[in-house]
Formats: C-alpha cells, sequence, structure tokens
C-alpha cells in the first residue's frame, strides 16, 4: 500500500458513517479532526438473559442492539482512554476487550453509564486519531420519583380515569434524561410503544422535558406518564400528551439521538398479593347458529362471525391487562361456529330433588334403542343416574354422569346424564312412543334441548347456581372437561328482555363452570358496557355478585352492574384489590388455575 495514502478511522454517529480522515500532513502537524461518538448507557435487557446488557461478560446477538460499531479497516488497532474510562467498554462481537487490547474483526462501543470518554484510536503504524464518547442516561421513575430498573422490573397500565391532577394515578411513570455534561439544550426525546409481538402501537413524538439539576450533570425530566388499553382514554383532553396505548406483554420505547432504551409492560408492580407478570386465559370461543345450518348469531357468515369474535376478545384483553392478564393473540382465536347440539341430555331430579317412589326411565337414543332403566323405591337421584348411564354403555353409546349444583329451592341437587355417540358428538335422545319419560312421580326426568327462535332461557334467583335446562343442554355439549379453559358462547338472544351476558363461576357448580354467555347485544355493547370483559371478571374474580350490590356505587369500575358509557369514565377500571384477587383466585397457585404465567420473550427492536 502507498505510504502517502489515507489512514481512516470511520465511526457511527447518530446513525450516520461519520468519517475522520486523517493524512500524514495533518498528523505531523497535529491537527487530527477529533470524532464523536453518541451512546446511551445500555441498562436494559435486549437478549432476555435476566441481566443489563450493560454488565453482561458475553453478549448475544440481540444484546449487541445498543453497541454501535466502530468502523475500522485495521484489526490490530487499539482504543485506550484518557479519562472517563468507567463509562465505556468496547468489544470485538461479543468478546469483551480489555482498554488498549487488539480491536479484532468487529469492534463496537457501548456506554456504560452517564459521562464524557476521552480516547484515542492508534493504528497499528503508530498513528493516532482522538475520539470523544458521549454516554446519556435514559431511565423511568415511578410515581413516587423512584427509579424503575428495565430489567429486574417494569411498567404498567393505568386503572384510574384520567385527571387533570397526574399525581392521583399510581402507575403513572415519568422519564429522566441525564446528560453526559452540564450542557443545558433540550435533546429531542420520543416515547414509543409496541405490542407483545413488536409492532409499533402508538407513540409520543417530541416529548416535553423540563431541565433538573441532578448533582454535578444536567437533568432533563417529563412529566408522568400514562400507559392507557385503548384510544378513547388516550385522547381524552384532561391527559392529553401525556398518554400513551400499550399492551401488556410489550414494551415501551425511549428514543434519544438515534439510541434506545426499552422497559417491558406486564401487569401491575405492586399488589396485597405480590407484583403480577405476565398471565394467560385460554377461553375457547363459540357461536351459535340460529337452527342447523342457519345464520350465526352475530356477523352474518362464519368469516364475519368469527373476525367480530376476535375483536371483542381483543378488546377484553386489553382491558384485562390492567391486571397483568392477557387472552393471548386475540387475532388468532379458534372461533368456532356451531349448530344447536342435538338433545343430548337427560335431567334427573330437576324440580324437587326428592329421592324415587319407584318406577322406570324409557328413552330412545337417535332412534335406534329403546332404553328402559328400572327405579327402585328410595333410589337417590345419583344411584339412578348411575344405572341409567350403564344401560346406555351397554347399549353401545357413551355417557358421562354430570351432577350439578342444588337449586335453591330444591331438597337435593339433580343430576345430568350426557348421551354421546361414539365419535364423542351429542347424540340424540326422546321419549318413547306413547310412554312417559319418567313413571316415578317423585323423581322427575327431562329431555333437555335448545331451541333458539325463542330466545336462550337463562337462568333466575333460584337456578342461578345450576343454569337453566336448556343452558346446560348447550353448554355441556361444548364443555371440553378441562376446568381451566373458558368457554365463551355467543347467542343470537337470551329469552325476555335486559340480559346480554351472564357467566358461571366454579364455586359454585361442579358442572357449569368458568362459563361466559353473551347475545349479540352484548357483543354490540363492547365499548359501552365491555360485557365480555365484565362477564370474564366474574369468572376470574370467583365473585358471582357485583360491587355495588353491596358497597358503594362506583360508574368507572369494570364489575359495576349498571354503568354504560364508552368514555374513559365508563366501567373500565379494575381496582388493585381485584387484581390481586384474581392472582389468588385464578392464578397459577389457585385451586382452579384459569391463568397461567406467561413470561415474555425478547423483541426485535430496531
Amino acid at each position: 500500500m502507498d505510504p502517502a495514502r489515507l489512514a481512516r478511522v470511520g465511526l457511527l454517529v447518530g446513525g450516520a458513517l461519520a468519517l475522520a480522515i486523517l493524512t500524514t500532513a495533518e498528523q505531523a502537524r497535529g491537527s487530527a479532526e477529533r470524532t464523536t461518538l453518541v451512546l446511551v448507557a445500555d441498562r436494559d435487557d435486549d437478549d432476555g438473559d435476566g441481566k443489563p446488557d450493560g454488565a453482561a461478560r458475553s453478549l448475544g446477538v440481540a444484546g449487541r442492539r445498543d453497541v454501535i460499531p466502530l468502523e475500522l479497516n485495521d484489526k490490530k488497532a487499539t482504543l485506550r482512554a484518557t479519562s472517563g474510562s468507567e463509562h465505556v467498554r468496547a468489544w470485538d462481537g461479543a468478546i469483551l476487550l480489555a482498554m488498549g487490547a487488539p480491536m479484532g474483526d468487529a469492534p463496537s462501543a457501548q456506554g456504560i453509564s452517564p459521562g464524557v470518554t476521552d480516547m484515542s484510536v492508534r493504528a497499528s503504524s503508530g498513528k493516532s486519531s482522538p475520539l470523544r464518547v458521549e454516554v446519556w442516561g435514559l431511565d423511568w421513575l415511578d410515581a413516587g420519583g423512584a427509579r424503575i430498573d428495565p430489567v429486574s422490573d417494569h411498567v404498567s397500565l393505568t386503572r384510574v380515569p384520567p385527571s387533570r391532577e397526574a399525581a392521583v394515578d399510581p402507575d403513572a411513570v415519568s422519564v429522566l434524561i441525564t446528560a453526559p455534561d452540564t450542557r443545558t439544550a433540550l435533546p429531542d426525546l420520543s416515547v414509543e410503544s409496541l405490542s407483545a409481538a413488536g409492532i409499533r402501537l402508538d407513540a409520543l413524538e417530541h416529548l416535553a422535558l423540563v431541565a433538573r439539576t441532578c448533582g454535578a450533570s444536567t437533568c432533563f425530566g417529563s412529566a408522568p406518564l400514562r400507559l392507557v388499553v385503548d384510544e378513547v382514554d388516550r385522547s381524552h383532553p384532561l391527559a392529553l400528551g401525556r398518554s400513551l396505548r400499550a399492551e401488556v406483554g410489550g414494551a415501551v420505547v425511549l428514543r434519544l439521538l438515534g439510541r434506545k432504551q426499552v422497559i417491558r409492560v406486564l401487569g401491575p408492580r405492586a399488589t396485597p398479593a405480590g407484583p403480577i407478570g405476565r398471565l394467560r386465559a385460554t377461553l375457547r370461543p363459540f357461536v351459535l347458529r340460529m337452527s342447523p345450518g342457519g345464520m350465526p348469531a352475530i356477523g352474518g357468515n362464519d368469516a364475519a362471525a368469527a373476525a367480530t369474535v376476535r375483536a371483542d376478545l381483543a378488546v377484553a384483553s386489553a382491558v384485562w391487562g390492567q391486571c397483568g392478564v392477557s387472552l393471548g393473540d386475540t387475532s388468532t382465536a379458534d372461533v368456532r361456529v356451531v349448530d344447536p347440539p342435538a338433545p343430548h341430555l337427560l335431567a334427573l331430579g330437576a324440580a324437587a330433588g326428592l329421592p324415587a317412589s319407584g318406577g322406570e326411565l324409557r328413552f330412545t337414543i337417535d332412534g335406534k334403542a329403546t332404553i328402559v332403566v328400572p327405579i327402585a323405591a328410595g333410589a337417590s337421584v345419583d344411584s339412578v343416574a348411575r344405572d341409567t348411564s350403564q344401560a346406555i354403555i351397554r347399549a353401545g353409546w357413551l355417557a358421562i354422569v354430570s351432577p350439578n349444583a342444588r337449586a335453591s329451592s330444591s331438597a337435593l341437587a339433580s343430576v345430568d346424564v350426557l348421551v354421546r355417540r361414539r365419535d364423542n358428538t351429542p347424540a340424540s335422545l326422546d321419549t318413547a312412543s306413547a310412554m312417559p319419560l319418567s313413571s316415578d312421580y317423585t323423581l322427575t326426568a327431562q329431555i333437555g334441548s335448545v331451541e333458539l327462535a325463542g330466545g336462550l332461557e337463562h337462568f333466575g334467583d333460584d337456578d342461578s347456581p345450576t343454569g337453566t335446562l336448556e343452558e346446560r343442554t348447550l353448554v355441556k355439549a361444548l364443555d371440553d372437561g378441562d376446568p381451566t379453559t373458558i368457554e365463551l358462547i355467543i347467542v343470537p338472544y337470551f329469552a325476555g328482555s335486559g340480559r346480554i351476558g351472564e357467566s358461571f363461576i366454579a364455586s359454585e357448580s361442579p358442572s357449569m363452570r368458568n362459563v361466559v354467555l353473551l347475545d349479540r347485544g352484548g357483543v354490540r355493547a363492547r365499548r359501552t358496557s365491555l360485557t365480555l370483559a365484565h362477564e370474564l371478571g366474574h369468572v376470574l374474580l370467583s365473585m358471582p355478585g357485583h360491587p355495588d350490590d353491596y358497597g358503594e356505587d362506583t360508574p368507572t369500575l369494570l364489575l359495576d352492574s349498571d354503568a354504560s358509557d364508552a368514555s374513559p369514565f365508563g366501567p373500565k377500571r379494575i381496582p388493585i384489590d381485584e387484581c390481586a384477587r384474581v392472582l389468588r383466585e385464578s392464578g397459577p397457585l389457585a385451586r382452579v388455575p384459569l391463568l397461567t404465567a406467561w413470561p415474555v420473550t425478547p423483541l426485535v427492536i430496531r
């Protein structure tokens, strides 16, 4: 190589390639141009190993996202700090370098703490060029002003309505920027939120900052920011400009001078039951047709019905993010459009719940077999149900004995016998010609059917624990037998008027449990009443009533029973005590764990 040719040191500065060109003559005159490199203190955890990237002893590809390449064409060049060495580290790819060691094939620099580091790049020929590294600090502060560690901690969604007084929001967070020196110019900061899939949800550009004194450095702080669940909350004038739509499992990204730092969005940071990360509920959504082969309850066709339910699931998932609960990727939810089930359920003792007086049961299955079951005097409902199931099995079908909770007016609990074909589809039951279903005058028997033309018959005060015969026939046909999943069933409408949704919780019934029923009115009330999120609340909280049934009426609470308001002051808020109850009643350690821990994985953030 011609010794008179230029010696070049290339550095990335602010996303653009800056070349410090040093000629032999300029070096001889000592007039080398100094290059400035801007970094941020790398305190986040891009590779998800549970350690700050700035403290790691080795870095994978993901952990090197905030490490800035030094484009040197000399593998034997060295980097030495003349001052401020505590603020910067040097790397060769994934290998941490000691200051003064050869830079190797993939040299880079990483910010460790705010401050200024003066360095020199020395080529293998002995020629040197100066380098100034400025490291900025980006931090999150909680509502009390304490720093939030982006590795061991997180930020959470707001659970209160917007207010002029930011101090009333315990989940609000603010940004603190620490300058590398005593400069007073305000940097340009933007805040961006990402979904759990890494898709950009929202951004606040040019966030307003105010200069502060931080010891020997200059700091710039923002007003408290609210992380909200929807656009309506984000755009309210009381908190406009300091509200950002976010999602549990996603992240919030601070961008300053072309650099970034990331913190994850999870559940509440502190509750009476402890901090909550991200929890996942498993729902099995169904849409009923009005009749076999007919139109679905919503949407007009199968594809539109599925899309409508997925949109409702997305809204409910966003609302429950206040407690760290997610319904998963709602855009790909398996929504099934199904016919009303055949009359497959035989209900025994559903009226008074009295022991048998003696007689027999007689019914047909699929029009092929007649089943006759003798009933002994004094026999219990349970024993008659077991005898009936054995007779069904002997005839070649499947039978499931399904006990119910006791209705308020019944002496004993009723028992259902579910009849299925060998392929596990519901069989069709009917009475035998000219013969009563039961000849026992105290032990009643009924065949359940689902006839939606007049609306689904819903429970009242007496049968709220067990559901109506029509509800049980519907729900038990779709139940997967797994108590840790939640069945969501959309029907055309409920019989009568005034009801748009209802739920069954595990504590009340051994068979009708963890079920949500909505009609098309409940789906249409998505933004005003948040019916799906409300009914899920009964299941997750294992709470049959409403807070305003026995306490103060608070229209902003999700579980309020009579509020209907699409504004930020509508029924969408979940207090911290209810988040703690959800964790206790339905969390991973609960008796029936409806929620499973769902750890976040690293996001690809550019």
